[in-house]
């Protein structure tokens, strides 16, 4: 029996499969910090010869691939969400940042919270582990609550980055993206927003800013929606051409040989969001990925997916590395039963951020946002 076409989506429709994906990628994120902070050697540069980190396999713990396919799932929703006229777009603007910084605001503080109960923590694990990750978070003194709130609401939108809660880095990326990508829909007709989009990705690419090329891609793919009919095969053999390219861990040597320069040119800035996109591309063209990404555990990751990035690392700067300083020296028995504990405190944390902040945040905001547009209409 043949599988029908899909009824192209309306401009609201959600495509929970891709709820998914975001579930599933920050997970992959909470292992790669781990695994950085306690197993830097995974991510060593100029390694040589083969191991899984070559491999697709490596998106189960390839972290920046997961940022990649974050900002390409960022552009299809900012597309969806975009203004319908050039007046509507300070107000979604604003509620943009809104939801951006509410969130980054309050796992700051949590972050500050968790680096004074334990202030030795992080100095104690690096002096042990050597990882570099570990520059990226305060040590002793640890500033001031103020200074915690002011980047997390403020500092880090400028700056694009902050060393209390440092996957925050992203909140600028993500700013400037939905700024890129609602001014463009307001100004641009509908006719030409394709061949729009395509230039300005073209364009950022040329101007090293791969990240912000990628909220592109996201768009497109939103765009051209329409266009990806059920399809198997075509849609699995992009899917690994996506995961061949993108999600194998950077750092390869180059070496001599023309395996070692493949191997070094995989997974590396450009083939990553590359990568995210023929992921994304893949799941929507193949329905039994489609149900894959549907299922209920699934949908639920994706429904903690920001909260759980934003809650994790203050728990490994805390709590994880105290246990590994007191625990030392740790094997892999060890260092898997830590991940353990890690992940299921990240969850158990996730989950009353998603009642306390996230969905109160989501729900203020579209109130706001019914009655900009509310007022709009009268002006």
């Amino acid at each position: 029996m043949t599988a029908q076409a899909p009824t192209p989506a309306s401009r609201t429709d959600r495509v929970t499969c891709l709820d998914g994906l975001r579930g599933v990628a920050a997970c992959a994120v909470v292992l790669f910090h781990f695994l950085y902070a306690f197993k830097p050697m995974v991510f060593a540069n100029s390694r040589v010869g083969f191991s899984l980190s070559d491999t697709p396999l490596a998106i189960l713990w390839n972290g920046r691939f997961s940022v990649a396919v974050f900002f390409v799932l960022s552009g299809f929703v900012l597309a969806a969400s975009a203004p319908r006229s050039w007046r509507e777009a300070p107000l979604l603007v604003g509620l943009r940042y809104l939801r951006l910084a509410i969130p980054a605001l309050i796992s700051s503080v949590i972050a500050w919270g968790w680096l004074m109960g334990f202030p030795d923590a992080v100095r104690e694990a690096h002096a042990l582990t050597g990882s570099w990750w570990f520059r990226w978070t305060y040590q002793p003194p640890i500033p001031p609550l103020s200074q915690a709130m002011w980047e997390g609401a403020v500092g880090v939108f400028l700056e694009g980055t902050t060393r209390f809660n440092n996957p925050l880095w992203t909140m600028k990326t993500e700013l400037l993206g939905s700024l890129m990508i609602y001014i463009g829909y307001a100004v641009t007709p509908p006719r030409w927003r394709m061949l729009v989009l395509t230039a300005g990705a073209i364009a950022l690419i040329m101007m090293d800013e791969i990240g912000l090329a990628a909220f592109c891609a996201g768009a497109l793919i939103f765009e051209g929606r329409a266009l990806l009919r059920p399809h198997a095969a075509l849609g699995l053999g992009l899917g690994a051409v996506g995961l061949i390219l993108g999600a194998p861990l950077s750092g390869h040597a180059a070496g001599p040989g023309v395996t070692d320069t493949i191997l070094a040119s995989l997974g590396t800035n450009g083939l990553r969001e590359a990568g995210a996109t023929l992921v994304v591309i893949s799941i929507l063209m193949t329905p039994a990925l489609r149900s894959f990404f549907e299922r209920p555990l699934l949908q639920k990751l994706g429904e903690l997916s920001f909260p759980l990035y934003l809650v994790h690392v203050p728990l490994i700067v805390g709590p994880a590395c105290a246990a590994y300083v007191a625990l030392a020296p740790m094997g892999t028995p060890g260092l898997v039963l830590l991940f353990a504990a890690v992940a299921a405190a990240s969850l158990a944390l996730a989950v009353p951020f998603l009642w306390l902040v996230e969905r109160p945040t989501l729900n203020g905001l579209k109130a706001l946002r019914t009655r900009g547009r509310a007022r709009l209409a009268t002006l």
